[in-house]
């Protein structure tokens, strides 16, 4: 299947967005303009040749099909900043934001480095109708300035955290506000939240709707979705949580009552 083509024929109205997971940590977001934001991809082999670690999962989509305008990449790590697929999909009309040590990593790899713009906590940016604001996260030593992000689109709002340990007021900024959409990690591995962390974070921020990711793509990385629900039952029963197969689409609205999901 052409999961592009999948992507095209799902046409968000305004205060819609269309939302695509394709795998491990990586969305690809449409917004009602057409415009396509696409976050942390991983759609090669790099993990493998830099650490031995395969995939388990096919990649959905090669590099030269994103055709996305804005690409987002949270830290450091081969699974989140894809060097190998960059440069393909940077040669097309797409503007990368990143953290500052991806940006060196970018630079080191001869990237075009006018499409790209470096981020901390704090910064600000718009492009192709995305408000992009980076947040915290804290993923270890390994990345120590990775960043989440707060995203925000046809007046719906995406809180992707990032590969991040759940540090309740560090990230009150963000959960003191409105939330539409939560993405966030359950593998509990290299310092990211588990299923029990991510069940909380979730309860804190109240969101609309929340969605787990980073999980089946490595075998030493752990992460359950059946165990994750089993936590929201417990922590959050009241709130909604939705677990996507791997190259599903789904529309979120913010027209409809607390949101749906079409």
């Amino acid at each position: 299947m052409d999961f592009r083509k999948k992507l095209d024929k799902f046409i968000p109205l305004k205060e819609e967005v269309t939302l695509m997971w394709i795998g491990q940590a990586g969305f690809m977001v449409k917004n009602s303009q057409g415009k396509v934001m696409a976050i942390d991809l991983y759609l090669s082999d790099l993990v493998e040749r830099l650490d031995g670690n395969k995939r388990l999962t096919p990649a959905l989509i090669d590099a030269e099909e994103v055709k996305a305008d804005v690409i987002l990449a949270s830290h450091c790590h081969a699974d989140h900043l894809d060097l190998d697929s960059l440069p393909d999909m940077l040669s097309q009309n797409a503007q990368l934001y990143c953290c500052e040590e991806s940006y060196e990593l970018c630079k080191e790899a001869n990237l075009p480095m006018h499409k790209i713009t470096s981020m901390k906590i704090g910064d600000k940016q718009e492009c192709s109708g995305f408000q992009i604001e980076a947040v915290f996260a804290d993923h270890g030593d390994t990345a120590p300035k990775a960043i989440g992000y707060l995203i925000e689109t046809d007046g719906i709002s995406i809180y992707y955290t990032g590969d991040t340990a759940y540090q309740s007021d560090r990230m009150s900024y963000v959960t003191k506000k409105d939330i539409d959409i939560l993405i966030l990690p359950i593998n509990g591995e290299y310092g990211n939240m588990n299923e029990r962390d991510a069940a909380m974070l979730a309860a804190q921020t109240k969101a609309q709707i929340t969605i787990p990711c980073h999980f089946w793509t490595f075998a030493r990385h752990q992460g359950s979705p059946h165990d994750f629900q089993m936590e929201m039952n417990y922590v959050a029963p009241d709130l909604h949580s939705y677990i996507m197969a791997q190259g599903e689409c789904i529309i979120y609205s913010k027209n409809k009552r607390n949101g749906e999901i079409l």
